[in-house]
């Protein structure tokens, strides 16, 4: 009898907790959709792609939160649309990076003004760049006079706001030079058809692992079988330019990463981040963050770049502080920020 008394508690105690256990669900699944919108970068980019692919995993695998991504102009038009309209902040989600949030930050070229800074909620794509020469015998800073250097457009922030820092910055030959801002792609045939002496190449890197994804004009000039010198940055390089105004982080590419480059590359990193204003609400940072850190691998899916998104890459290159509090929260549950 005390046996089947004991059994008859256990039954109702289980009764109670699985009764309490579908009525939270169910008022996780009746709680009304909560939309918020994600302004991306243009059409076709990767970042297009990703911010697409954060829509609809939060459509199957979150019970309330749709995430709307939409085409923008880029990262700089990002910032100065919250800063003309400031209702945005509790609402959107914004592609930007450090290096872009640095400059506003600083209200120097291309913004007009300071603007306040954004917070991260994580990392989509973290990029490397490098200057590459068919010519052996440049070895770094102390051979570039009246060299010829081959950089993206002049607003590019990765391809040649970045490189041209390092280069007056940590270098400290810029007078020495000529830049001709080409665009990536044409920079790399200015190389090849012996136009310029050196070209900006780069990749895509997860941090976690140390792989690398050349970007598509580097698979290109690699694929011509030509002889190619890699040059890394140098020891310290990148880290002048920081004082500058510039937002970067030193990476080092290790050994056998590159074809032809039988040692480490230094280079450094930028990144491109989902980040939203401090004025967002906590809760929705929390649960995006979240999302991401159980979905990464479905990311790789839908671009290649998604395939080096990891959770070490999520908040590679940013302090504790540059967070927003709910997208903290989900990293040190994650075990990933102390």
């Amino acid at each position: 009898m005390q046996w089947l008394s004991r059994r008859r508690l256990f039954a109702v105690a289980s009764a109670v907790a699985l009764g309490l256990s579908g009525a939270a669900s169910a008022l996780a699944q009746a709680r009304s959709e909560t939309k918020i919108n994600l302004m991306s970068a243009p059409f076709g980019t990767g970042s297009y792609v990703l911010a697409n692919a954060l829509e609809q995993i939060s459509n199957k695998h979150h019970p309330w939160l749709r995430i709307t991504a939409a085409e923008s102009p880029g990262f700089v038009f990002n910032l100065k649309q919250l800063d003309a309209e400031p209702e945005l902040a509790k609402t959107t989600i914004f592609g930007s990076g450090p290096a872009i949030m640095r400059l506003a930050a600083d209200g120097a070229r291309p913004f007009d003004k300071k603007l306040n800074p954004l917070k991260v909620l994580g990392n989509y794509t973290i990029v490397v760049v490098w200057l590459a020469a068919t010519d052996m015998n440049i070895k770094g800073a102390a051979d570039m006079s009246g060299k010829r250097v081959a950089l993206g457009q002049a607003a590019q922030i990765n391809w040649a706001v970045l490189p041209r820092a390092v280069i007056e910055h940590g270098w400290g030959v810029r007078q020495q030079v000529k830049i001709e801002y080409l665009g990536p792609k044409p920079a790399v045939q200015a190389l090849l058809d012996g136009k310029v002496d050196l070209a900006i190449v780069g990749g895509y890197i997860n941090p976690e692992t140390d792989d690398l994804a050349l970007s598509p004009q580097t698979i290109e000039l690699v694929a011509t079988g030509r002889q190619l010198n890699h040059l890394s940055w140098g020891p310290g390089s990148a880290e002048k330019a920081v004082p500058k105004g510039f937002q970067i982080t030193p990476y080092t590419i290790p050994k056998g990463k590159i074809k032809g480059k039988d040692a480490p590359l230094e280079t450094f990193t930028d990144a491109a981040a989902w980040m939203v204003s401090p004025d967002f609400p906590e809760e929705l940072a929390y649960e995006t963050t979240k999302l991401l850190l159980s979905h990464l691998s479905e990311f790789g899916e839908v671009h290649a770049v998604g395939k080096l998104m990891s959770k070490a890459g999520l908040i590679h290159g940013w302090k504790t502080e540059d967070f927003h509090p709910g997208a903290l929260r989900a990293y040190k549950e994650a075990g990933l920020i102390k």
